[in-house]
């Protein structure tokens, strides 16, 4: 392996090890390790650290991806939501940073929700629009019954997976606020699955290629951001809290793997 595979090799060795060093707090939490040493106060701020490099990092390379297209390809403004999508969730992050690094905790509801929240609308927005630009540029994205077909099919795997979560989510005591937001997060992911899916359709048939490469890294981001939101709502419902290590796993592999694909497709638009 040359210096250059290594240094590719390097962000994404770190992020491997950030993932299993939190599944690992989850599995083995009264071990020396994280008894001693990684104590959750500490691991809380390595959590928060690792996620808003990544937010920052992947808002920024998304919207150089924007700049190094020409006016009128049509995905350049899907990299422009994109970048200002995480850069929304970044700052909702950084919202919360305060409490995590000095007093270890993690407020809920509080202001970064309202980022959070504005957020989505923004990512849904460019995955549509990139969904549309691949479509115009003859790609495969299938036919409109294939398209239905795929969409009826997230909403049989809603109805069968994320129902029976969020009924005990909405059901659970507590302030209104918090139930709402508490439900509206996977609700919003499920929305989001709905491009997201098709997409995935198009990143399975370009595999092997540079945009697929791309595509699969950018997807698997937003299917663990799902995941994070969907467990966060259910272990917050039933008052999991040891289980959080879970949630801040899902979420670094989430914001890691969509930096890692703008950066990926940076470095096409400048080869």
């Amino acid at each position: 392996m040359n210096g250059h595979d290594r240094r590719s090799a390097l962000p994404w060795l770190v992020l491997g090890l950030a993932a299993a060093l939190y599944a690992g707090w989850a599995t083995f939490p009264a071990s020396g390790l994280y008894a001693r040493w990684l104590t959750p106060h500490r691991l809380l701020v390595i959590a928060s650290t690792l996620k808003l490099v990544y937010l920052l990092a992947g808002a920024a390379w998304a919207f150089q991806c924007r700049d190094r297209l020409e006016a009128a390809n049509p995905a350049r403004p899907a990299w422009f939501l994109l970048s200002l999508g995480l850069l929304s969730t970044f700052v909702g992050q950084l919202s919360l940073a305060p409490f995590q690094l000095t007093r270890n905790e993690t407020p809920f509801p509080s202001v970064a929700d309202i980022w959070y929240v504005l957020s989505y609308p923004l990512l849904i927005a460019a995955l549509v629009v990139l969904l549309k630009a691949y479509r115009e540029a003859g790609f495969p994205t299938g036919s409109v019954a294939e398209r239905a077909a795929i969409l009826a099919g997230i909403g049989v795997i809603a109805a069968i997976v994320a129902v029976p979560i969020l009924r005990p989510v909405a059901g659970v005591e507590g302030a209104l606020l918090d139930r709402i937001l508490t439900v509206a997060y996977p609700v919003l992911d499920l929305v989001l699955l709905m491009p997201l899916a098709l997409l995935l359709r198009v990143a399975l048939r370009l595999r092997g290629s540079h945009a697929g490469e791309v595509w699969l890294l950018l997807l698997g981001g937003f299917v663990f951001l799902c995941a994070g939101d969907i467990l966060f709502a259910y272990f917050q419902s039933l008052g999991a809290r040891h289980l959080d290590p879970v949630v801040h796993a899902t979420y670094i592999l989430s914001y890691g793997l969509i930096a890692g694909g703008a950066h990926r497709q940076l470095e096409l638009l400048q080869a």
